[in-house]
């Protein structure tokens, strides 16, 4: 039993200790550290705030300019200064007039805007027309009309600046120009608000004062200032430094414009926040001890109020659990209601982890039955609802199954496991409640998912978005080949068992389409009624191939036949039925070459068996080579080999019955029912040479034999051994005896 009260003194004392610890290093750190940051922090907010001023009033500038500009720039002000002007163009005179109220913009602070033709000598000011040349405006138009800029206005009368604007902008002499003045006052509005420094302005590159908030300081200079050095040395465009003006520290913070290279200044005396930095110091202080005692006193209300229910909870553990076997060592009051919630927690989960693992097994059992079409409308309706289906307004069947585990690290034992890891794989890809269920089925993997998109192209390309993810991922972590089948769209779950079918039947369609295949049902079937094809003649090529030993030919005939029977689009069992078809004439040929069965006897299916349980093309094709094609050509050559005359006795007794005639290779060949290659391989490894050496070396001896025995012309023995001419038989047998015909015939009859 723990002892009374001892929570109660360890909640107190933690509770103080992390209320107030915290509390008195954070007075501490910022009584010392606000002295020392306080002064940079304000430097950089009166850093922003200079950003702020100068954005506000380099916006007006800009709006004033673009304004200025468009009317500067439209056709009928450049025409207008170019032309000279009477009182009779008083219409002209007049629109032109309007267009400067326009550009005189109050809101702006734009005070005038003049209209001023240097060439023809006149000016429009304050609405009125005057002929002649405002002497005070001549330098500006000669020096400056050229360029479109702000500069401080030298007229005593009004502090402000003027924008001149040439017209045209880009001409190398100006016609005229627009001259556009603001006040000071109004723009130094904009540049204090916000600040509480003594002195803000705005100088331009020669360190002119052009706008301050004193009115009475613009013009003058500053480089009188102590400071202004160092602002001309600054490599930065903003920044802030510390000087001294008349024995006091200043901070001076500055930011260069990139629109007309002004410099925007501000000069602050350290003094204002270095007692604001101490205020702050000494009030942080007096919060934190305040915050102290306040925290105290929190801590001992607080932790009264939570010991209430703990020892309430621990009294009624202490009279509903059962006596405890052993001594277990009770620290507190928590520790011992820890021990009773977690026996009863535990007790909990065994309970929960057997009714979830109950309800997943219902859940399948249910959805199995729901596949395989064994439930009745009202009992599938009934336990939709009890499992939580989710409702889709389109719900769709996805069929997987693998395309073939030939050619892969995995036996045809394992299959059952990798069905339930592509199962695993399709369960996180396809999010709940988007997918409804899946599980494996036979030899397939089956996922319901549902979508409440209702345009068909829509739902087609969600779903084959996620067959796609599926089949890329059993691709890459598995590394199999997986072709997925997807039902029609439907609306109701009950017709989920026909929906099954309907995947499973677009499946077979692999048989044309091939591996890695996703099937929709209605683009496969065929608009027209279904055809068988059956190319006999590429049949009796691929048999006479297989006689004639061409390995590479039946291949390539087989080949060409699959192509050719999947092109023509019919029902999946039409291809199979053709390829049964070719599968009954190469058996029958099979049985004519007098085999009984022999060839098979290695495999307890039958061969009709083994080629309905393939499922794509590739998968066919290799099947016809492995099993017929490559057995049935080696049946032919152990025949050939065992009717005892050897292909080269067979091609030697041609060539010495016909070597008079123009004989070839390939003449053989057809005569013994063999491929050419395989003539001229045998004969080479059979004879050690050659067909064409034999040939020739035959027709020689013939010759000799001819010359020594018989009275022949050289011509006619040429002719006979089937030489273009009798000069190419010299040329051949001098190269072969040393000798000519002639002289080989005179020394064997010397020799007799």
């Amino acid at each position: 039993m723990p002892s009374r009260y001892s929570f109660l003194i360890k909640l107190l004392v933690s509770t103080t200790l992390i209320s107030t610890v915290p509390l008195l290093f954070l007075g501490v750190y910022a009584f010392f550290q606000s002295t020392s940051t306080v002064q940079t922090k304000v430097n950089e907010a009166n850093v922003f705030i200079l950003q702020q001023s100068q954005s506000r009033v380099e916006q007006i500038l800009k709006v004033v300019d673009q304004v200025s500009g468009r009317y500067a720039e439209t056709p009928f002000v450049v025409n207008s200064v170019a032309k000279k002007m009477e009182i009779e163009d008083f219409q002209d005179i007049d629109l032109l007039a309007k267009g400067l109220l326009g550009v005189q913009t109050y809101e702006l602070g734009v005070k005038t805007a003049e209209l001023h033709s240097i060439q023809n000598k006149w000016y429009i000011k304050d609405g009125g027309f005057y002929f002649g040349t405002d002497t005070t405006k001549a330098a500006i138009s000669q020096n400056s009309a050229y360029n479109s800029r702000w500069l401080p206005d030298s007229d005593q009368a009004f502090a402000g600046i003027k924008l001149v604007k040439a017209i045209p902008s880009l001409a190398a002499e100006p016609k005229g120009y627009l001259f556009v003045r603001m006040s000071s006052t109004e723009l130094a509005k904009l540049l204090t608000g916000g600040f509480s420094t003594r002195e803000t302005m705005i100088v331009d590159d020669k360190m002119t004062i052009i706008i301050h908030s004193n009115p009475d300081r613009i013009g003058q200079n500053i480089l009188s200032e102590p400071w202004s050095q160092e602002l001309r040395k600054a490599d930065k465009t903003q920044g802030y430094f510390n000087s001294t003006v008349s024995g006091k520290p200043y901070s001076v913070i500055y930011n260069q414009s990139r629109y007309n290279n002004w410099t925007y200044v501000s000069v602050i005396p350290l003094e204002e926040a270095k007692k604001e930095s101490a205020s702050i110091g000494w009030a942080t202080l007096t919060a934190c001890v305040l915050l102290l005692l306040f925290a105290a006193l929190l801590s001992y209300w607080a932790s009264k109020r939570i010991y209430f229910p703990v020892r309430s909870l621990m009294e009624f553990t202490m009279r509903h659990s059962k006596p405890s076997c052993g001594g277990v060592v009770v620290k507190d009051e928590l520790h011992w209601i820890g021990n009773q919630f977690a026996s009863l927690h535990q007790s909990k989960e065994q309970l929960e982890g057997q009714m979830k693992i109950q309800s997943g097994q219902l859940v399948d059992y249910f959805m199995l039955k729901l596949f395989q079409g064994e439930l009745y409308r009202s009992e599938m309706e009934e336990k939709a609802e009890r499992f939580q289906l989710p409702v889709w307004q389109r719900y769709a069947v996805l069929v997987l199954q693998i395309d073939a585990l030939a050619q892969t690290r995995y036996s045809l034992s394992e299959q059952d496991l990798l069905l339930f890891a592509i199962n695993n794989i399709a369960s996180e890809l396809i999010p709940i409640p988007q997918r409804i269920q899946a599980m494996p089925i036979g030899n397939y993997q089956v996922t319901l998912v549902g979508s409440n998109a209702d345009n068909h192209m829509e739902l087609l390309s969600e779903w084959s978005a996620l067959a796609m993810s599926v089949q890329n991922a059993a691709e890459e972590f598995l590394g199999l080949k997986v072709s997925i089948g997807i039902s029609r769209p439907y609306t109701q779950l009950f017709a989920t068992s026909q929906a099954f079918l309907e995947a499973k039947e677009a499946l077979q369609y692999r048989i044309r389409l091939g591996e890695k295949a996703i099937l929709h049902l209605d683009d496969l079937k065929p608009k027209q009624a279904a055809r068988q094809y059956y190319p006999h003649h590429l049949v009796s090529e691929l048999t006479q191939a297989i006689v004639f030993l061409d390995k590479d030919k039946a291949e390539e005939l087989l080949h060409q036949f699959i192509q050719d029977v999947l092109r023509v689009e019919s029902d999946p069992n039409l291809y199979r039925m053709s390829f049964a078809m070719l599968l009954t004439d190469l058996i029958r040929v099979l049985y004519e070459m007098g085999d009984t069965g022999g060839l098979f006897a290695q495999d307890h299916r039958n061969e009709y068996e083994q080629m309905f349980g393939l499922k794509t093309p590739q998968e066919i094709e290799a099947w016809f080579k492995s099993q017929m094609i490559s057995p049935m050509i080696e049946l032919t050559r152990k025949r050939h080999e065992s009717s005892g005359k050897s292909i080269s006795r067979s091609v030697m007794d041609l060539i010495h019955e016909h070597y008079d005639s123009d004989l070839t290779l390939e003449q053989c060949a057809l005569r013994l029912n063999y491929s050419t290659h395989y003539i001229r391989r045998m004969f080479r490894k059979e004879s050690g040479m050659n067909f064409s050496d034999y040939l020739a070396g035959y027709r020689h001896d013939m010759a000799k034999s001819w010359l020594s025995g018989t009275e022949m012309k050289i011509t006619e023995i040429a002719e006979r051994l089937q030489y273009t001419n009798a000069q190419n038989f010299i040329r051949q047998f001098r190269k072969l005896e040393a000798m000519t015909p002639g002289q080989y015939r005179e020394q064997k009859r010397a020799e007799q």
